[in-house]
């Protein structure tokens, strides 16, 4: 009986003293700092174990590679990556990979984007139909729309539509009309180099949009917003609402949705364009950066990995094991950012 009761006992009080709390221990076995005590790092002190002769090659090893790297990360790192720019890279993230609360807006925004850009051909297009309307014109206005309506092959359209334009300005002798006719094929061929825009163009024909002023609206919102906070995204929603009339005509036509969220989307669209407008040439840049910031990391994990399980105050470490590890600055910089990318 009492050897069972010893055999409770004793883990009973292990238990008790290893839950011990480290204020009610004696100061010499308290942890200094790193939770490592007084009496560990003595006994450490006088009887330092080796470290073996692979940790500590590979530890240098890694720390040259990383070193190599760190001039690359200090030439990339940038004052212009601002909290705001760090937000837009988020942004981007998210609608690149259909994430979140930005899920669903890809298609959105490059309309939005592509009709912005592009508007001047889509007027260009809408006059010359407008002002030339011979016979051998309004044939051609009709084969194309009949071409967006049934034929999915861009280069095919343009092919069709090359010859078509090629065949009349053989034919016609008026110069103005010719003239016209060869902006016309200009217009064509640039909303043609993303497919985009001749779904644009067929739905401007299927919904007899001709004056282009929702797009005025959105270009005067994003002007308004050249030198804005575009982080404060409850400010956008009053902009969208005084503009909504205008900018919900636009979304009738690209499909987005009648519901409770419509003027966040609406914001979040806005804010995402004017964001891109802002910070589009550091894109590249900050890519870069992340790449060897992460590449560098690598590195950092296997040095860290190696210190912890060869600490200095229990084995005899050389130098370079205390030494700081170059890059961690730039790497707490931006280490949310790449805790997000690598969340994928």
């Amino acid at each position: 009986m009492s050897s069972s009761r010893n055999v409770l006992y004793r883990p009973y009080n292990l238990v008790m003293i290893n839950n011990f709390p480290s204020e009610s221990k004696p100061w010499w076995n308290r942890p200094l700092f790193g939770g490592v005590s007084f009496i560990e790092r003595i006994l450490g002190a006088l009887n330092p174990q080796q470290v073996p002769e692979l940790a500590l090659s590979l530890h240098d090893t890694e720390l040259e590679e990383l070193e190599r790297i760190v001039p690359t990360l200090r030439m990339l790192d940038n004052e212009q990556y601002s909290a705001e720019f760090l937000l837009f890279m988020s942004i981007k993230h998210k609608i690149d990979n259909n994430l979140d609360d930005y899920k669903g807006l890809q298609t959105f925004i490059k309309i939005f984007i592509f009709a912005s850009k592009n508007i001047h051909h889509f007027r260009t297009i809408n006059r010359i139909e407008l002002d030339f309307q011979g016979k051998t014109q309004v044939d051609l206005y009709n084969l194309i729309e009949e071409q967006l309506n049934t034929n999915s092959d861009p280069i095919l359209f343009k092919q069709l539509v090359t010859i078509e334009i090629e065949k009349l300005c053989k034919i016609i002798h008026n110069e103005p009309t010719k003239k016209a006719l060869l902006s016309y094929q200009t217009a064509l061929n640039a909303i043609e180099e993303d497919p985009m825009g001749l779904s644009l163009l067929l739905l401007f024909k299927k919904y007899h949009i001709s004056d282009y002023t929702i797009f005025n609206t959105t270009n005067i919102i994003l002007k308004q917003l050249k030198k804005q906070d575009l982080s404060n995204l409850k400010a956008l929603v009053l902009m969208v609402k005084v503009n909504y009339e205008e900018l919900d005509k636009l979304g009738q036509l690209i499909g987005i949705p009648h519901n409770e969220t419509q003027f966040i989307t609406y914001a979040k669209i806005l804010q995402y364009i004017a964001l891109l407008s802002r910070y589009e040439n550091n894109i590249y840049r900050f890519q870069q950066l992340i790449e060897n910031v992460n590449k560098w990391h690598k590195h950092y994990l296997t040095i860290l990995e190696i210190r912890h399980e060869y600490p200095s105050h229990k084995y005899r470490v050389s130098p370079k094991f205390i030494e700081n590890i170059p890059g961690e600055s730039i790497y707490f910089k931006y280490q949310d950012y790449i805790r997000i990318t690598e969340s994928l």
